[in-house]
C-alpha cells in the first residue's frame, strides 16, 4: 500500500521550525492548534517510519534534534550528542515512549560535524539569536531545504558548523574592540561557499554591517560566487530595490535579466519579512557583472546613518536599523585599494563598524610569503609584505573591529604563518575542520588506503582503485602511441557515460545538467594549445556513431562500465547490456556538439572571459571537454566532471591536491567518474595523491585528539600551536611553497584515542629493516600466547570480527624494545616527539603495559619461517613505490577492534586495564612488486619487515593538560642567511 502524507504534515514541520529557535516544549499543543485536530500517536510514528527520507518535515526535525543535540549552553544536566541528551530532549516535547522510540530509530543523535581547536571566548551568539531577528539565516536554511533538496544531516551539519564559526566572533554590539582571526578547513570541491554564505547570513542577521567575500583570482571565480551569494542569501527584493523588473529601462541594468534561474523565480524571496522592525535591508556594493568601482568624484558606496547620533554606531538602537553591504572582490590589487580608499573617509565610524572578512582559497594570494627572517620584530620598521596580504591586513588595520575567517582545503600554508606577527592572518583564534559531507567524492573514494588484500578479494566492489583509477604510463613525449590509445579510451569513456546518463534520464533520473571531462598535462600555456589540437584532432576521427566506434564503446561497456556499475551503481539505473544503451549514444553527441567542436582551453582569466558563456555552469548546460592547468587547479568548480586526464605534477602538496578537480559531489553518477593518472616507475601521480591523503587525514586525527577544553574550561590546545601537526608522508613532496613554511619546532607530542601508524621505515635494502625485524619485530611478536576473536564496528556501517594472536608486556621492557627501532631519518620530526612522550608517559607510570596484537590474516596468507617464531603470516601490501619511504595505514577493521583495549574497556578473553596501550604488528614483504608477482609462496626474512601501529590508553594524557611540549624558536645568524633553529 503506498504512503500517503498526511495533511497535518506541514502542521508537523512548522512547530518544529517555531521550536527549533527555543529550548524544546511539549510539542502536540503546538502540533495540534497548527493543524485544527488532535494528531494520534499511532499517525505520527507512521509517518516517522513511511515518510520520504527526504521530505521536508522529516529534515525540519532532524535539523531541530541535531541543534538541541549539539547546545552546549551553560546548566545543561546532560552531556552533548549523547543518548541521555536525546532521552531530555523528548521528554521535554512530551513524547510518549512508542513515539520517542520511532524518533530514535529514524533520526539518531547526529555526530559532530567539525574538529575544533580555539581560544577560550565568551559564548554570545545563542543569547542574541533569541533576542535578533534571523531572517537571513531561516531563509537561507528553508531554501537548502525546500529549493536545493538538501538533505536534513546535511543542513544539520551546516547550522552547527556555522554557529561554531560566528559564536568565536566578537558580539557587534561588544561594548570593547576585539578582532578574530580564526581558519576553516574543508575538502577541494566540498561544499565551503555553502558554509560560508550561511556564516554570513547568521552574521547579518546578528549586526555585521559590512560584509567582504574575497574571492580567487579570477573574474568568473568571482562573478560564480556573487551569483551563488545573490541567489541563495541576499535575495530578489535587495537585488531589485523596489525598482519594477519589467520596466525595459531596469530591465537593461539588471544582472540577472537573461539567467534561466530569475525568470524560474528560484532566487530566494524574503517576502513582507524585510518590512518589519529591525529587519535590515542588504545593499550590494558588487554586482554578477563588476567587481568594486569607486563613484566619480569620490563618492562612495558605503554610508553608515545613525538613528541616534547621540549612540555608537554599534549600538543597537543604530545597528539593527542601518542596512548592510555585502561586496564580493577578486584578490586583485585594483578592487582592494578601491574598497579602502572608500573605508577611509569614515574614520570614526570605522572604530565602530562591525566586518567580517571572509575570504574564501585563503592560502592563495592572501598569504605573506617574505621570510620573517629578515624582519627584526623589535624594529619600528614596517614589515614589507606581499601585496594582497598587505592591502587585507590594512583593512583590519583600519576597521578594528573586522573579524577575519578564511577558507581553504590545503591549510598548511595559514598555519605555517608566523603567529607572532599579530598584523598577520595567522588563524590565532580558532580553526575548524569541517568533515566531509555526505555524498561527496574525495580521495578516500579513489584509494583503498588500509586494505589488505589478505582478508578479502580486490574487486570492482571492495577497491575504489580497481573502479575508478585507469593509469597512464609515461610522459607526453617518450610514447605517442601509447598516449594516443590512452587518450582515445579515455574521450570513448566520457562518451559512453554521457550515453549512459542519457539513459539514466529516460528512466526517470533527475537530469544531467553538466557532463565535463578535465585534461591537464601542464601548467604551461603553450602546451595547452598542443594538447587540445592532439585532442581535437583525435576526436574529429574517433567515429563514436560509427560501426567502428561502437565495437571500442562495446568493448569498453563490456569490460569496465557494465561491471563497475553492477557493483557500485546504488540503485541507478544499468542498461542490461550495449544494445539497449545504443541508442543514447547519438543523444549524447547531440548534447556534445550542440555548439560544435566541445574542446575548450582554460588557461587564463582573459581566455575564460573569452569563453564564459560556453563555461557559464549557472546559466547553461555544460558538456564539454576542458583542457588546461592552473586556472582548472584552483577554486574553478568544473560541474558535472566525470572523465580526468591528469599528468600534470606539482613540488608541493597543496598545489597537487588543488589540482584534484575531480573530487567534488557526482549525485546519480559515482559509479561513472573514471581518473585516467600517470603511474609509472618515474612518477606516479596516484601515489603522490595517496600521500597527500595520508597527510591530510593525519593532520585531522592530531586536530581531532587535541580538540575542545579540559576541565578547567582552557583549550587543550590552542591555535599557535597547530603547525607541528602538520606532517609529510612522500620525500620531496612538501605541504606548501618553501616561501611558506617557516616555523614549528616541538619535544615532544602526547598522543591517545585512536591508532597513529608509524611506517615511515628506512629505505627498502637498507640493513636497519632487518635489525628492525630481528632486535623488535621478533622479540614484540614472541610475547603474544593466545589466539582471540575480536568484533568491530565502522563508522560507515560494517560489522565483522577479526583474529588476533595477543600478548602483554610492561611499558619499560616495551619501551627499551621499540627504542632499538629505526625509522627513516625525515621521520624525525615525528618520531622523536612521539618517543619522547612514549618515554615520560612509561617513566610516570601513566602506561603500565602494551597489548601485542598479531593479526591472522584469514586468506591469502604469505608466510616467512622466522627464528623463534616459526611460520609466520606476513601481509602482501600492493607495494612501497619509489621514492616513498611509508606504507600506507593501518586496516580499520582491525583497529577498530582494538580501540577498545586502549579505552580500558573489557574485551574477550582479556579484562579492561586503566593504563594499557596496544601495539599492532604487521609483517610485511617489502620486495619490490615485480619480484612479488613473480615470486608466489614463502618469502625470504631479508625482504620482511615489521610495521607498527600504536594506540596509548587514555591515562597517558590524564588531564588533556601535557599534550604539547614545546621548544622555542631561536633566531640564529649564519653569514647572510637566518635559520630557525631550536635551543640546546
Amino acid at each position: 500500500m503506498t504512503f500517503q502524507r498526511p495533511t497535518w504534515s506541514d502542521a508537523l514541520k512548522y512547530a518544529f521550525s517555531a521550536l527549533s529557535n527555543l529550548e524544546p516544549a511539549p510539542l502536540s499543543p503546538i502540533l495540534d492548534t497548527m493543524a485544527g485536530a488532535p494528531v494520534p500517536d499511532d499517525e505520527l510514528i507512521e509517518f516517522v517510519r513511511s515518510a520520504d527520507e527526504n521530505d521536508s518535515t522529516r529534515t525540519q526535525i532532524r535539523m531541530a534534534l541535531a541543534k538541541w543535540d549539539a547546545d552546549e549552553a551553560p546548566g545543561r544536566d546532560t552531556v552533548a550528542r549523547s543518548d541521555a541528551r536525546r532521552a531530555e530532549i523528548y521528554a521535554a516535547l512530551g513524547l510518549s515512549d512508542s513515539v520517542a522510540a520511532a524518533f530514535a530509530e529514524h533520526f539518531p543523535v547526529f555526530e559532530a560535524p567539525a574538529i575544533v581547536i580555539s581560544k577560550a571566548f565568551q559564548p554570545w551568539y545563542a543569547d542574541a539569536r533569541k533576542r535578533r531577528t534571523n531572517v537571513y539565516w531561516d531563509d537561507y536554511e528553508s531554501y537548502l531545504r525546500d529549493v536545493k533538496k538538501w538533505s536534513a544531516p546535511s543542513i544539520a551539519s551546516l547550522e552547527q558548523t556555522t554557529t561554531e564559526i560566528v559564536e568565536r566572533l566578537s558580539d557587534p554590539v561588544r561594548t570593547d574592540i576585539k578582532q578574530t582571526k580564526g581558519l576553516v578547513v574543508g575538502y577541494v570541491q566540498s561544499g565551503k561557499t555553502a558554509n560560508f554564505t550561511g556564516v554570513v547570513a547568521k552574521a547579518v542577521d546578528a549586526g555585521y554591517r559590512l560584509i567582504i567575500v574575497l574571492t580567487g583570482t579570477i573574474e568568473i571565480l568571482r562573478a560564480q560566487t556573487q551569483r551563488r551569494m545573490d541567489m541563495e542569501l541576499i535575495g530578489r527584493e535587495n537585488i531589485l530595490r523596489g525598482l519594477d523588473p519589467s520596466d525595459p529601462k531596469v530591465a537593461r541594468e539588471l544582472d540577472y535579466q537573461h539567467d534561466e534561474d530569475w525568470h524560474a523565480d528560484k532566487f530566494v524571496r524574503h517576502g513582507a519579512m524585510l518590512d518589519q522592525p529591525h529587519v535590515v535591508h542588504i545593499d550590494r556594493v558588487t554586482t554578477h557583472r563588476s567587481d568594486y568601482k569607486r563613484l566619480p568624484q569620490g563618492l562612495t558606496k558605503l554610508r553608515f546613518f545613525r538613528t541616534d547620533k547621540q549612540r555608537l554606531l554599534n549600538d543597537p538602537i543604530n545597528l539593527f536599523n542601518a542596512n548592510a553591504y555585502v561586496a564580493v572582490i577578486k584578490k586583485h590589487k585594483a578592487p582592494l585599494e578601491k574598497l579602502l580608499a572608500d573605508l577611509k573617509p569614515h574614520k570614526g565610524d570605522l572604530a565602530q563598524l562591525p566586518v567580517l572578512i571572509i575570504d574564501d582559497e585563503s592560502d592563495q594570494a592572501s598569504v605573506d610569503t617574505t621570510n620573517p627572517a629578515k624582519w627584526n620584530k623589535d624594529s619600528t620598521t614596517i614589515r614589507e609584505r606581499t601585496k594582497i596580504n598587505e592591502l587585507i591586513t590594512e583593512i583590519l588595520k583600519v576597521c578594528p573591529r573586522a573579524q577575519y575567517v578564511g577558507y581553504t582545503a590545503t591549510p598548511f600554508a595559514n598555519v605555517l604563518v608566523d603567529p607572532d606577527d599579530g598584523r598577520d592572518l595567522f588563524p590565532a583564534d580558532f580553526a575548524l575542520s569541517l568533515r566531509p559531507p555526505p555524498g561527496y567524492m574525495g580521495v578516500k573514494e579513489f584509494h583503498d588506503v588500509g586494505k589488505r588484500w589478505d582478508d578479502e578479494d580486490k574487486t570492482f566492489r571492495t577497491s575504489n582503485e580497481k573502479a575508478h583509477v585507469r593509469a597512464l604510463i609515461g610522459d607526453v613525449s617518450s610514447n605517442p602511441d601509447a598516449r594516443v590509445k590512452e587518450l582515445q579510451e579515455a574521450l570513448d569513456a566520457w562518451v559512453l557515460s554521457g550515453a549512459i546518463k542519457k539513459f539514466r534520464e529516460s528512466k526517470g533520473a533527475k537530469s544531467y545538467r553538466h557532463h565535463t571531462m578535465l585534461i591537464h598535462e601542464s601548467a604551461k600555456q603553450a602546451e595547452h594549445d598542443v594538447a587540445a589540437s592532439d585532442v581535437r584532432t583525435l576526436w574529429h576521427r574517433s567515429k563514436f556513431n560509427s560501426t567502428e566506434g561502437h565495437a571500442r564503446l562495446k568493448s569498453l561497456y563490456d569490460d569496465d562500465y557494465h561491471p563497475v556499475m553492477i557493483a557500485r551503481a546504488n540503485g541507478e539505473d544499468v542498461p542490461n547490456s550495449f544494445d539497449e544503451l545504443k541508442p543514447f549514444i547519438g543523444e549524447a553527441l547531440a548534447q556534445i556538439t550542440i555548439d560544435g567542436d566541445p574542446i575548450l582551453i582554460v588557461n587564463s582569466d582573459k581566455e575564460i572571459k573569452k569563453q564564459q558563456k560556453k563555461l557559464d555552469f549557472e546559466a547553461d548546460k555544460v558538456w564539454r571537454i576542458l583542457v588546461g592547468g592552473n586556472q582548472l587547479s584552483r577554486g574553478f568548480t568544473i560541474e558535472g566532471l566525470t572523465i580526468s586526464y591528469f599528468r600534470r605534477k606539482a613540488g608541493q602538496a597543496d598545489t597537487l591536491m588543488q589540482a584534484g578537480r575531480w573530487f567534488g559531489f557526482r549525485p546519480g553518477y559515482q559509479d561513472l567518474v573514471r581518473l585516467y593518472i600517470r603511474r609509472d616507475e618515474t612518477v606516479d601521480l596516484y601515489d603522490a595523491f595517496e600521500a597527500l591523503l595520508l597527510d591530510e587525514e593525519a593532520f585531522r586525527t592530531e586536530l581531532k585528539q587535541y580538540e575542545g577544553f579540559d576541565e578547567d574550561g582552557m583549550p587543550c590546545i590552542e591555535p599557535r600551536q597547530i603547525p607541528p601537526l602538520v606532517s609529510q608522508h612522500l620525500p620531496g613532496l612538501r605541504p606548501t611553497a618553501r616561501n611558506k613554511m617557516w616555523n614549528a619546532v616541538i619535544a615532544a607530542k602526547a598522543t591517545a584515542g585512536g591508532f597513529q601508524d608509524r611506517y615511515s621505515l628506512p629505505r627498502r635494502g637498507d640493513a636497519a629493516n632487518l635489525a628492525n625485524l630481528h632486535e623488535v619485530g621478533v622479540p614484540l611478536l614472541s610475547h603474544v600466547r593466545r589466539t582471540v576473536s575480536l568484533p568491530f564496528k565502522l563508522n560507515d556501517g560494517p560489522t565483522g570480527n577479526e583474529t588476533f594472536m595477543i600478548g602483554t608486556v610492561g611499558s619499560a621492557d616495551f619501551f627499551r624494545t621499540l627504542s632499538k627501532y629505526s625509522w627513516h631519518p625525515e621521520y624525525d620530526e615525528v618520531i622523536t616527539p612521539f618517543k619522547a612522550f612514549l618515554e615520560r608517559a612509561t617513566a610516570d607510570g601513566r602506561i603500565s603495559e602494551w597489548v601485542i596484537a598479531w593479526h591472522q590474516p584469514s586468506k591469502h596468507a604469505n608466510l616467512v619461517n622466522l627464528d623463534g617464531l616459526g611460520a609466520s603470516p606476513i601481509v602482501t601490501r600492493k607495494r612501497r613505490a619509489a621514492p616513498r619511504t611509508d606504507f600506507a595505514g593501518s586496516d580499520r577493521k582491525h583497529t577498530a577492534a582494538l580501540e577498545p583495549i586502549a579505552a580500558g574497556s573489557d574485551v574477550p578473553g582479556l579484562p579492561g586495564a586503566e593504563a594499557r596501550g596496544v601495539v599492532l604488528v604487521y609483517l610485511a614483504d617489502d620486495r619490490p612488486e615485480d619480484a612479488r608477482m613473480k615470486t608466489i609462496g614463502d618469502v625470504d626474512a631479508d625482504h620482511v619487515i615489521p610495521l607498527l601501529s600504536f594506540a596509548t590508553p587514555r591515562s597517558a594524557t590524564p588531564h588533556r593538560r601535557d599534550l604539547i611540549q614545546w621548544t622555542v624558536q631561536v633566531k640564529e645568524q649564519e653569514s647572510d642567511a637566518a635559520v630557525w633553529r631550536p635551543p640546546n
